[in-house]
């Protein structure tokens, strides 16, 4: 039987509905109003007319803001000051205004191929941008705007392959509850800041979607054995990851624990041979084509030490030490010892992460009004109560499946981790500058899922499937708001 004909019809069902509410965004929200989106349409750009990977440039900013007024070209300056839905005042909805617009979008060439238009991007692979430059070259003969659409409509495309394996995880994580696979995934397809940021042009979408590939082979192997295909379908997750965006790097270690778990289960089953085939194609898939990219990032593309893709790499060296980064770290989650200096002006778990996850959308300049956290957080911890209570009721699986837990916990600390260090070289180079973003979490998305699905189980033989259903309308009317919180912010 193909590989199509084994995915459940709901779950080809959950990823079209995640591409629907991705095309949604993509038409709400206006041009270079999704973070970095200016920097990468320019990467993309150059591959699509150019058919070459951008090199760095001496004049290159640091800093995700500089892709916004503070920095970029003039010419990306033009959409945010001239476009007729204007981001500041009232919106213009006169003919001539919109005429305007356009006219001086050709006059600038805008959205056509200049050098240096990647900016502070040009370390990072140009797996995803390769991608994006096929809907830029079929669509060269349109204007920026319908062009710049069939960019975020290809991530859209990447929101559903990641609702698709959210889907599939879920079935391998909770088999026998196929009614909760389309609650946690639907959950995760109307997730307001997935969903916006599937409506952009950003390479975050295809981490997203590879991430989301990760947990589903773990989970499948977990439940099945490891096997050749399973190792190759966790390598293969991880290397795309990794020439995505190198964050993928925090998914690392815990995929690795989870590999060799899984490993030293066959070898107790008498199959040492064959065990150690698997660890060592996964292992090679995974490493050998982001170590082959470093190699022809230094050598050929002149990227340099940092061909790692961060952009807080002129932070590294003396201006970083140990005791700041353990001090960072923290303050992230704990107030300052008396030997600290105090870092943080907010609480980053609540101001940052909680409230960025319920949504901040644009350049994370505007959301939900405050009023609406504390209802959010009362919701976020009743069901966080129903999955604790999930878990309880069946301790003796969770017993039997504790490496697998670990591996999922593992999993969501490394990529913590791997923000906040990141994080704390970017504020240590610009001091006044933070770097953390709820979209970063966003790797996590499939446990997101999980957590909702526990939730509706949690609630009980009588009440889970109605409690799911309920679930599913919350997350629609979430972001349904947030669509309309969009739309009130730029057009009326």
């Amino acid at each position: 039987m193909s590989a199509h004909r084994r995915i459940p019809r709901p779950a080809w069902a959950c990823a079209g509905i995640a591409v629907a509410v991705g095309l949604l965004w993509a038409a709400v929200t206006p041009a270079f109003w999704v973070p970095d989106e200016p920097v990468h349409v320019g990467y993309a750009s150059e591959i699509a007319e150019t058919g070459r990977v951008p090199k760095p440039m001496p004049s290159a900013p640091v800093g995700a803001e500089s892709g916004l007024r503070a920095g970029g070209t003039e010419e990306q300056r033009v959409i945010f000051d001239r476009q007729p839905f204007r981001v500041e005042g009232r919106p213009s909805w006169i003919e001539s205004d919109a005429r305007r617009f356009h006219r001086a979008i050709e006059a600038e060439g805008i959205g056509r191929y200049k050098p240096g238009a990647a900016l502070y991007l040009v370390n990072y692979s140009p797996v995803y941008y390769g991608l994006e430059a096929v809907p830029f070259r079929l669509g060269r003969n349109l204007p920026l705007l319908e062009r710049l659409y069939l960019m975020r409509a290809l991530s859209a495309l990447l929101g559903g392959i990641t609702v698709l394996f959210t889907y599939m995880f879920l079935r391998e994580a909770l088999p026998g509850r196929r009614w909760a696979w389309t609650v946690g995934a639907l959950a995760v397809a109307f997730q307001p800041l997935f969903g916006f940021m599937s409506g952009g042009v950003n390479n975050d979408t295809l981490l997203y979607s590879c991430s989301a590939a990760l947990f589903f082979f773990l989970a499948r192997a977990f439940r099945r054995g490891i096997g050749m295909g399973t190792g190759l379908g966790i390598g293969l997750s991880v290397s795309l990851g990794l020439l995505a965006k190198s964050s993928m790097l925090g998914l690392v270690p815990g995929a690795a624990f989870g590999v060799l778990v899984l490993m030293w289960r066959r070898v107790r089953e008498g199959e040492p041979g064959p065990t150690l085939r698997i660890g060592a194609v996964t292992a090679a898939t995974a490493a050998f084509p982001y170590a082959a990219w470093l190699v022809l990032a230094g050598t050929v593309f002149g990227r340099g030490s940092s061909a790692t893709g961060s952009i807080t790499g002129a932070a590294e060296g003396s201006l970083t030490t140990m005791e700041g980064r353990v001090s960072y770290l923290w303050q992230t989650v704990l107030p300052p010892l008396p030997s600290m200096s105090d870092k943080f002006f907010t609480y980053v778990p609540w101001e940052t992460y909680f409230k960025g996850f319920v949504g901040r959308f644009g350049w994370f300049e505007y959301g939900f009004a405050s009023g609406w956290y504390l209802p959010a957080l009362a919701i976020f911890l009743g069901l966080t109560v129903l999955s604790l209570r999930s878990l309880l009721r069946s301790r003796p699986a969770v017993r039997r499946r504790a490496g697998e837990l670990i591996t999922y916990l593992a999993l969501g600390a490394g990529l913590l981790l791997v923000i906040e260090l990141a994080a704390y070289s970017y504020h240590v180079a610009i001091p006044d500058r933070y770097f953390e973003q709820a979209r970063y979490l966003l790797p996590l998305i499939p446990l997101y899922g999980g957590f909702v699905a526990l939730a509706a189980i949690g609630a009980g033989r009588r009440w889970a499937r109605a409690c799911g259903a309920l679930l599913v309308v919350l997350a629609f009317g979430h972001t349904l708001f947030s669509l309309l919180l969009t739309v009130d912010r730029f057009y009326l």
